[in-house]
């Protein structure tokens, strides 16, 4: 007898063994400072894919530090505009990019400026408010990229529910693969994991006031978004190309 699937049971086999994923990021310029800098922070730089050496933290080891960046280091020095997400059936990694390449031609240059925030026990750079220009750039890339998107697992997404979802929340996570989207997205870079001692959090706000002083609460210039990839979940995300904003 032909088994018969329901949908989960149905997508949840079409993605055995498919652990590939693709992402859209907002990521500095190749060898520019902010890059550097942030880079060096994570201890890992995404355009070269090497780990490299982060600086010396007062009053926490190397080993310490270390840990307190493992899974910020894993997907690298970005903020996210379309969550990863693996490539449904059918669609190319060609047809990919130039989707995200017409978007990018209706979309001006613009700027924003960050400042360190602690956001849910994990420090990121982060917008003081709601910039326009970013929020209209991240939705067009949720919503005008989703037809590359593979549907996420059943795992996938009671994975998500467990830590908890208001009704928005559990919405944007069935019909977009993810959460926090549209009026849900906060923009953000993150710097370290989660950090549940209050004097480790000193330190760390410290240091990073002091790291990335030259672009605190000045104006960044968002000018290309990026692809990232990843070959499978244990795999960190390199970037894969840039698209320059505003060439139409």
């Amino acid at each position: 007898m032909a088994k018969i699937y329901n949908k989960n049971e149905k997508t949840d086999d079409l993605n055995k063994g498919r652990s590939e994923r693709f992402a859209i990021y907002y990521a500095p310029e190749p060898f520019s400072k902010f890059h550097a800098l942030g880079s060096a922070w994570l201890g890992r730089d995404t355009q070269t894919g090497k780990v490299i050496s982060q600086p010396s933290i007062d009053r926490m080891t190397a080993k310490r530090f270390f840990k307190l960046t493992e899974s910020a280091r894993h997907y690298g020095f970005h903020a996210t505009l379309k969550p990863p997400f693996r490539l449904k059936y059918g669609m190319k990694q060609n047809l990919l990019k130039q989707a995200i390449k017409e978007i990018c031609n209706n979309i001006r240059p613009f700027s924003i400026q960050l400042d360190i925030h602690l956001f849910g026990k994990f420090f990121a750079l982060m917008l003081p408010k709601k910039n326009p220009s970013i929020q209209k750039l991240a939705e067009a890339m949720v919503r005008d990229i989703d037809a590359f998107r593979g549907p996420s697992t059943s795992k996938e997404i009671e994975a998500r529910r467990e830590k908890g979802l208001s009704h928005k929340e559990n919405q944007n996570l069935v019909t977009w693969g993810y959460p926090y989207v549209f009026s849900e997205f906060q923009f953000h870079m993150t710097l370290t994991d989660r950090i549940q001692s209050s004097d480790e959090q000193a330190i760390i706000y410290d240091a990073l006031q002091s790291h990335f002083e030259d672009f605190l609460k000045k104006n960044i210039t968002i000018e290309e978004i990026c692809l990232f990839h990843q070959i499978n979940r244990q795999a960190p995300f390199t970037l894969v190309d840039r698209f320059k904003l505003g060439l139409g």
